[in-house]
């Protein structure tokens, strides 16, 4: 009964934003996915990017050098579960879009705030609308929400111990790798040491998961691991991306201060030295995190925002985690006065210089990660399920 109203609730809510008539702009990020499914309905693969600007320029009628859109860079299966959307003409589908993410955003909210009093958690469910990835995200109509609920209903799926919803959370948490595999590996590193019945049909269903996703990708592309693996190396000559002047990343910004014309060519090999030096700093003063679930969630988000070489403002979506496994804890006022910083100082920032002003996101990621550093020195390890003291002390 509850799961038919959640689902009749969720279908209104989306049906009142099909028949809004919200100016939302359709050929931003949000074209995307739809010129890829549309594509995919007239027999295009996903990854067929030339032939989806030829669909595009026969439908608009233009030339194809006029027609300015991205190659699909997502699993098949992303395609696939938004391929209702190409029935729909394009100013309705990114409205049902919208709406989509909205919800996907107040389940997020809704199962990170598990726990509080009713009035507390309802509270909560402003301040994401002033955190500028949230407002980008939604305008664009971007792709980061999926992985942003992907780790909140793993981190409760765990709690709750419900392996089923461990591998939905993990399907969710695929949708856009380069941000939610190191989350999903970070998942699995828990259930190496979370002994039991549990831990091992959380395995098991994540895995039978993991091989109907890739069974399901041969109905979009048949030859899809291939083609996917090509798609990428093109979308790295795609105009913009091999620098990413507008990223919002730590390698890159590094990159840029060695040389803004050659150094971004560091980037791999800075990600793999700063995953390098977080992994050894956490493993030597705080490895203990692996034995609790929502902390090591939360550590492999800032381990994903400051390792990824290719990061725009939208991703930072992911912070909300910290900022609500954080502000669950009693603080001082100091306390509350960085998180609020935190919170605020890209909304300030980017109204001040726009995008270029990107690179604050970093500075907010590393208030949080010295707060949640001092908090996970705190941990009473004999509490957790996964407790072992063969393994960890």
């Amino acid at each position: 009964m509850k799961i038919a109203l959640i689902v009749l609730s969720s279908f209104t809510f989306l049906l009142l934003f099909a028949l809004l008539p919200l100016p939302l702009p359709p050929y931003l990020d949000f074209q995307v996915i739809y010129h890829a499914d549309l594509g995919l309905l007239r027999g295009i693969p996903i990854y067929d990017h030339t032939g989806q600007v030829n669909m595009i320029a026969r439908l608009a009628n233009v030339p194809p050098d006029q027609v300015n859109v991205l190659p699909f860079p997502y699993p098949p299966w992303y395609a696939l579960t938004t391929l209702w959307l190409a029935l729909l003409p394009i100013d309705l589908a990114v409205r049902l879009w919208f709406g989509l993410n909205l919800l996907m955003l107040f389940a997020s909210i809704w199962l990170m705030t598990g726990g509080w009093t009713g009035y507390k958690r309802l509270i909560f469910f402003l301040p994401p609308f002033l955190f500028v990835p949230v407002l980008g995200t939604l305008l664009v109509g971007q792709y980061v929400f999926p992985v942003l609920l992907g780790a909140a209903l793993w981190a409760y799926a765990a709690d709750q111990e419900k392996p089923v919803l461990i591998a939905f959370a993990s399907a969710l948490l695929t949708l856009k790798p380069h941000l939610g595999a190191l989350i999903l590996l970070a998942s699995l590193v828990y259930f190496g040491y979370r002994k039991g019945s549990f831990g091992v049909r959380a395995l098991i269903y994540t895995f039978i998961t993991a091989v109907l996703l890739s069974a399901l990708g041969f109905l979009a592309d048949p030859a899809w691991p291939i083609n996917y693996f090509h798609s990428l190396l093109a979308f790295r000559r795609v105009p913009g991306v091999p620098a990413c002047t507008l990223c919002a990343s730590l390698p890159v910004a590094i990159a840029s201060l060695v040389n803004r014309q050659t150094g971004f060519a560091l980037t791999p090999i800075l990600s793999l030295v700063i995953f390098l030096a977080l992994l050894i700093w956490w493993g030597l003063k705080r490895r203990s995190i692996v034995l609790y679930p929502i902390s090591l969630l939360t550590l492999s988000v800032f381990m994903v925002l400051l390792v990824n070489p290719y990061l725009l403002n939208y991703d930072f979506v992911l912070l909300l985690l910290p900022f609500f496994v954080l502000i669950k804890h009693n603080r001082t006022h100091l306390e509350y006065l960085l998180l609020a910083l935190a919170y605020l100082l890209p909304f300030i920032t980017l109204d001040l210089l726009g995008r270029q002003g990107n690179s604050v996101f970093l500075l907010s990621t590393f208030i949080l990660l010295v707060m949640f550093y001092r908090d996970a020195g705190q941990l009473d390890v004999s509490r957790s399920p996964a407790y072992n003291p063969a393994t960890i002390e």
